[in-house]
């Protein structure tokens, strides 16, 4: 049995599995949202949202249970709900990450239901997205020479470190309902932090965290160390 008709077997939840595209533009109602499928990510505490048209035109916004004084209509709503820990936003999708001492059983409906009665199109993210096209080489890293990347200022290094992301990390954290946050560049050490579903994911500390420092390793420099906060 797949892991899709596990979950509507164990939770009771529809869940379609249907890949038919989602409308890449706002309809003209905005603010009528469904959810049009429910999928699991590598994280078992964090589960993706996917709606019926584009929910945010360019970027990524986050909410955290720890954040004071959330405005947000949505997030507050959902933060009403037990276990809530953590809600991503991106494209058509939302991934909400739970804390494990709740059940998905217990708060799965709740969730969907909050957010088709709350969720309102957002113009643009808290967080910048980085370029689409998977064949065009990202304009920052056209005149980048790896051999001066210790010669460059705080703001050229950051700016190359997150091009890099942009090419080679985000669009995989993406798929499976993350992302990533370059946080600092300090000497050597570059900080980053996890977004939506790969923010509690086991495997965000071990594997994923390994994977970007060798990527970034041979982009950049052997001596480079990525550390996750």
């Amino acid at each position: 049995m797949g892991l899709l008709a596990w979950i509507q077997k164990q939770f009771g939840i529809p869940i379609n599995m249907n890949n038919n595209s989602v409308q890449e533009s706002t309809s003209e109602k905005r603010g009528e949202f469904k959810v049009l499928r429910i999928q699991p990510t590598p994280n078992p505490d964090a589960f993706q949202f996917i709606l019926n048209s584009k929910i945010i035109e360019s970027g990524t916004k986050t909410f955290d249970a720890s954040d004071d004084g959330i405005e947000d209509t949505m997030a507050k709503a959902l933060f009403g709900i037990f276990g809530m820990q953590s809600i991503f936003v991106k494209e058509n999708f939302i991934t909400i990450t739970k804390s494990t001492t709740v059940g998905w059983h217990t708060i799965m409906e709740k969730i969907g239901s909050t957010i088709e009665s709350h969720l309102q199109h957002y113009e643009k993210g808290d967080e910048t997205d980085g370029p689409k096209g998977n064949n065009d080489v990202h304009p920052v890293l056209e005149d980048f020479k790896k051999e001066e990347f210790f010669n460059y200022n705080i703001d050229r290094k950051t700016e190359v470190i997150n091009a890099l992301l942009d090419v080679a990390i985000r669009p995989a954290l993406a798929n499976d309902g993350g992302g990533i946050n370059l946080i600092s560049v300090e000497d050597k050490t570059i900080k980053v932090h996890y977004q939506g579903a790969c923010g509690s994911c086991p495997s965000s500390t071990t594997g994923t965290l390994q994977y970007i420092e060798q990527f970034l390793k041979e982009a950049i420099h052997p001596d480079v160390e990525v550390q996750a906060s």
